[in-house]
């Protein structure tokens, strides 16, 4: 590091307006920090602490130093996919405005283009010189300043347009945050055996593994999709890439296919789901073999999203659709699964301060 770029990374900066008004939503204390100017890209910036995170990484730490001095005594359980994943969800944090739509700074109104968050540390230069900027322009960071700095959230807010400038406001203006659509995933572990182009006739019911709150799913139909095919149908389209040429096609088809006949060989099928259940709610599959087994480490992953041909399931309800990424053989007619999470969709209060 040297003086030149703590000197650009300052001269990214155009302006800034502080706000620095605080606020606590869902247990997360909240300081709107200020307007920021960056060319002509303005930002909204807040910084977050949630106490609960905290409390999980310093449990994490804990088991660490547990796991170390059980080392020598007893051999390490292998890992699977199902620790993995639970251990993904646990350290989930909520981030209240990432869903924000719109936002009002006294009598301005801007719409979010959108937005991001990272967590920030101590030894992040870049970070520190941006903490200072805001506490030299005047911020004052009631709520979070005796926090830890490395377990406390930025998330930088980006509003739609060009802007010469800040616009002005009055000191402590009122903000209104108009918030959107978020999803948030919770655990269930609902053992299942389905039965492919089997009958489901009753209503299957399982609880949040949290609360204890109880959904319910009417499984229409369980299928296997040969999923090969399905590639080969999308690239086949000429209205999916009519803006490529043939090479370029081929390129991303070949790399597709690299990737893809890792997850799925060819010949193999992938188990499909068409169930209904309550509205804002979609289910997460996965087979049993696939919880239990290693995790293997890729550089990236692919998701697939199917559509039922019908609209509407045997209940009269919407009827969706979920893959389980599992490859199995075209004739297989038992499948040991989990409904392992549900993800719930709700449109959030707006935050008013």
């Amino acid at each position: 590091m040297n003086i030149k770029y703590l000197q650009e990374l300052l001269s990214k900066i155009d302006e800034i307006k502080v706000i620095g008004k605080n606020t606590e939503v869902k247990g997360v204390v909240c300081n709107v920090a200020a307007l920021v100017l960056y060319g002509l890209q303005m930002r909204l910036i807040v910084l977050e602490y949630d106490e609960k995170f905290q409390e999980q990484q310093e449990q994490i730490e804990e088991m660490k130093w547990i796991e170390i001095s059980e080392l020598c005594e007893t051999p390490p359980v292998p890992e699977t996919n199902r620790m993995m994943m639970k251990g993904s969800d646990k350290n989930d944090t909520f981030h209240p405005f990432m869903a924000v739509e719109n936002i009002s700074v006294g009598n301005n109104e801007f719409e979010v283009s959108g937005a991001e968050n990272r967590k920030l540390n101590i030894e992040d230069v870049e970070s520190i010189i941006f903490l200072s900027e805001l506490l030299r322009n005047g911020w004052n960071p009631e709520g979070v300043d005796y926090q830890n700095i490395d377990m406390m959230f930025l998330t930088s807010i980006e509003l739609r347009g060009d802007f010469a400038k800040i616009p002005e406001f009055e000191n402590n203006p009122a903000l209104h945050f108009t918030m959107g659509r978020d999803t948030t995933s919770y655990p269930v572990e609902r053992p299942l055996v389905l039965t492919v182009n089997g009958e489901y006739s009753e209503k299957i019911w399982f609880n949040n593994e949290e609360t204890e709150e109880e959904h319910w799913v009417q499984i229409n139909r369980v299928y296997l999709s040969d999923m090969w095919a399905d590639v080969e149908r999308i690239y086949s389209n000429p209205k999916v890439f009519e803006q490529m040429t043939k090479e370029e096609i081929f390129e991303i088809k070949k790399n597709f296919e690299k990737d893809f006949i890792k997850i799925c060989p060819k010949g193999m099928c992938f188990p499909i789901v068409e169930y209904e259940c309550e509205d804002g709610i979609s289910l997460e599959f996965h087979t049993v073999k696939y919880l239990e087994a290693t995790p293997v480490h890729t550089n990236g992953s692919i998701g697939f999203m199917v559509r039922p041909d019908d609209e509407t399931g045997i209940l009269g309800m919407k009827l969706k659709a979920a893959v389980i990424q599992d490859p199995m053989e075209p004739d297989t007619e038992i499948v040991e699964a989990k409904l392992f999470k549900y993800h719930k969709t709700v449109v959030l209060d707006d935050i008013i301060m």
